[in-house]
């Protein structure tokens, strides 16, 4: 199987990325994570891979890192969650949060995920809770510190998109990450009104 694809990055956009290989442009689709994980298009590029082949269909999936592959197998295991839903999991949870929802049963926080309903959410914690703890293992020095969790789980709840979350938390200075949670929480909603105003 293709474990990986490396070479430059042709083009890019939330959902897809076109890797030129051996004068092959390799199309992955993605996970918004992984698409903001990328360099410019043109530069250098390396994407895990995973080729999932169905009875009408063919697609090759990338990602950026092994935590998000493992993630996504686990997902398209799951009885009724498809390539889409798991890549739409990725897009909207970071692994720690869908980690600790999994862990603690947190429905609600599962059913934000565009395609997930109550029924899917119950299923991926019943299926899951018993495996999903090895991904912490990939990621422990990869995720977000835990103000920055708290803010992202918060905000969630209250119906922002992770997309938006992530973009002004990546945008931030230290001085102001380092602001306790509520005010970080009030800084970031100030901040995605602004921009979509």
């Amino acid at each position: 199987m293709i474990q990986y694809i490396n070479g430059l990055l042709a083009f890019k956009s939330p959902v897809m990325a076109v890797v030129e290989a051996m004068g092959i442009g390799w199309e992955l689709k993605i996970p918004i994570s992984t698409y903001e994980a990328l360099p410019v298009v043109g530069k250098q590029c390396k994407l895990l891979s995973y080729l999932h082949i169905s009875q009408d269909d063919i697609r090759m999936y990338g990602f950026a890192s092994e935590a998000e592959r493992e993630l996504f197998q686990m997902l398209t295991k799951v009885s009724g969650i498809g390539p889409r839903i798991a890549l739409s999991i990725l897009s909207t949870l970071s692994i720690s949060a869908f980690v600790r929802a999994i862990g603690s049963g947190e429905e609600g926080l599962l059913t934000k995920v565009p395609g997930v309903g109550k029924k899917s959410a119950q299923r991926l914690i019943v299926e899951l809770k018993d495996s999903v703890h090895r991904l912490m293992d990939y990621v422990q020095h990869k995720e977000p510190d835990n103000s920055s969790l708290e803010v992202e789980n918060a905000l969630l709840s209250l119906g922002f998109n992770m997309n938006q979350i992530r973009k002004e938390l990546s945008l931030m200075d230290a001085s102001t990450l380092a602001m306790d949670t509520e005010n970080l929480i009030k800084e970031t909603i100030k901040r995605i009104y602004q921009r979509n105003r």
